[in-house]
């Protein structure tokens, strides 16, 4: 009796010691928690919705339980953001449950990666957004890659339907290939590859890991989504490995012979070619697993984000149609009828509005988790045990009316143009922030303004569904499980709004210019650079 009696003083002692305290519980079944619950609402695609509404209920920060694994403590409240991210930043690794969940899809990349050896991809990685190779190489690439995105559009008969997600999801994957790794992937032209549909499967099978405690068992069962792992996986990982010996092959070439191919060049100036000669230069060779784990974690930063956040953007737009008309009449007074020139970027703090606001309300990773490696107290009194997962819901975050006034809900733009200063990185931490701010935060806003400065000024967007159909698909970032389904107009049939457009310019011209937020305020372009140095580059850049 004696031991029966300690072992179920213990049983209760550990219970009590991994619980957090000091917040509120989402209440669950006695057995499952809080699974039925966010299992039904990810069948609905609604589990981020269903979030929102439980932060209502239940406070901005609250606690949920799965079984067979830790407590989540999930908040909404930038000090705890700050805290996280910033101030205990050495408390709060990726952890071994994130990273055994996600090491199919991303290895020891930078985004699976603790400690030392995420610290040394970040140190690497931290030198491939130089001014001069925007300059040279990335911008040119994605003002080529945006015109075909436009030629793609204008091309389509009128009232012919078009997936702009579909067609998002190529642009960048086409951009990211040739930036990334110098390789010219060419899904705008050929969308029939099984690459994109695996990329996708393969993040909705990680996600359900988060909430399926027993995923290892359904794995081996064959069951569910599982059953589909060794397909999907094993095609991203043969693609990855046949782009890293491609890369190999191109830098192994001698530089200085006449006639070298212009890939070859291209593979230097790329991301993961200048890991190689990075290592090179220290007399490292990468192993082909590291070098599968950068391409594949490359892609999903410069693939997945962008253009889920471009799509948003665009789903938007259409839903507010003077806004639209807004953001065309600044292009058009800022870029006339040359096109976008790479120092224009700079003067379009509408169209910044546009996307910082669809961000908001659409943030392209809508939750991030961390694991609690010692007890701490966060900032708002939660008392979170080691061992718990800490969660913040940048989603619920971008419509807390405790951020952003009782008008969360709402898509206004401009309000980006009313602020004296920007949000913090922590009340709008969209490009992560801290130690791990996202290196591609400039490449990302580029990309996106490059792309709405091309299509905007002559093409006019209409959602060819019901808006409610429009919803975020189950996986770790925040995609469109039925695609975006638009008409696409030329810009002369939308003219009704064009006088709601009026005061675009003169926000353009106005003091307000950075308040859009520190996205627009951190592209900078050389002194003096000839706008027309970037046509004449493009014609002579192949792909």
């Amino acid at each position: 009796m004696a031991a029966l009696a300690i072992a179920v003083s213990y049983g209760l002692w550990k219970r009590s010691r991994i619980r957090p305290k000091g917040v509120t519980f989402m209440p669950g079944h006695w057995l499952l928690g809080n699974l039925p619950q966010f299992l039904q609402a990810s069948w609905r695609k609604e589990q981020l919705d269903f979030m929102c509404d439980q932060h209502r209920q239940f406070g901005r920060t609250l606690a949920m339980k799965f079984p067979f694994t830790s407590w989540w403590v999930v908040t909404t409240r930038p000090e705890n953001v700050e805290h996280i991210l910033v101030k205990n930043f050495a408390n709060y690794p990726k952890g071994p449950g994130w990273q055994s969940k996600l090491v199919d899809l991303l290895g020891n990349g930078i985004f699976n990666a603790d400690g030392q050896e995420w610290h040394q991809q970040r140190k690497i990685a931290s030198r491939m957004f130089t001014a001069n190779l925007f300059k040279e190489h990335i911008w040119v690439v994605v003002r080529r890659n945006a015109r075909k995105l436009r030629d793609l559009l204008e091309s389509t008969k009128p009232g012919q339907q078009v997936d702009i997600f579909n067609l998002m999801n190529r642009f960048t994957l086409d951009t990211i290939g040739e930036i990334g790794f110098g390789k010219c992937i060419g899904s705008l032209e050929n969308p029939s590859s099984p690459f994109l549909q695996s990329f996708d499967k393969a993040q909705q099978i990680a996600f359900q890991r988060f909430v399926m405690p027993v995923w290892r068992t359904l794995r081996w069962l064959g069951i569910g989504q599982e059953r589909e792992t060794q397909k999907h996986f094993q095609l991203l990982d043969e693609y990855s490995r046949s782009v890293a010996q491609d890369l190999r092959k191109g830098l192994s070439r001698d530089s200085g012979r006449a006639g070298i191919a212009w890939e070859d060049i291209e593979t230097r100036k790329s991301f993961v070619g200048l890991f190689l000669e990075d290592a090179k230069k220290r007399g490292e060779d990468l192993s082909d697993e590291y070098l599968r784990d950068l391409v594949l974690n490359f892609l999903i930063a410069g693939r997945d984000t962008t253009a889920q956040a471009l799509s948003w953007a665009i789903y938007c737009l259409c839903m507010n149609p003077e806004c639209e008309a807004k953001a065309r009449r600044e292009i058009r007074d800022v870029c006339g009828v040359r096109g976008p020139a790479y120092d224009d970027m700079s003067r379009l703090p509408y169209v910044q509005a546009v996307l910082s606001e669809a961000l908001r309300l659409f943030p392209s990773v809508p939750a991030d988790a961390k694991y609690t490696l010692s007890d701490d107290i966060l900032p708002d009194g939660t008392v979170v045990p080691r061992g718990t997962t800490v969660i913040y819901n940048l989603y619920g975050m971008g419509r807390d009316q405790a951020i952003w006034g009782e008008d969360a809900d709402i898509f206004r733009p401009e309000r980006w143009l009313e602020m004296e200063l920007p949000p913090s990185n922590y009340a709008y931490p969209v490009f992560n922030a801290g130690p791990r701010e996202c290196l591609g935060r400039r490449l990302a806003i580029v990309e996106m303004k490059t792309c709405l400065a091309m299509i905007l000024p002559e093409l006019s967007f209409r959602l060819a569904i019901p808006a409610d159909q429009v919803m975020p698909d189950a996986q770790l970032t925040i995609g469109m499980s039925r695609g975006l389904p638009c008409t696409v107009n030329r810009a002369s049939e939308a003219r009704d709004f064009d006088d709601l457009a009026s005061t675009a310019s003169a926000v353009g011209q106005s003091g307000k210019a950075t308040s859009s937020g520190s996205c627009v305020s951190e592209f900078v372009v050389d002194e003096g650079e000839d706008s027309d140095d970037s046509d004449a580059q493009e014609q002579e850049t192949p792909c």
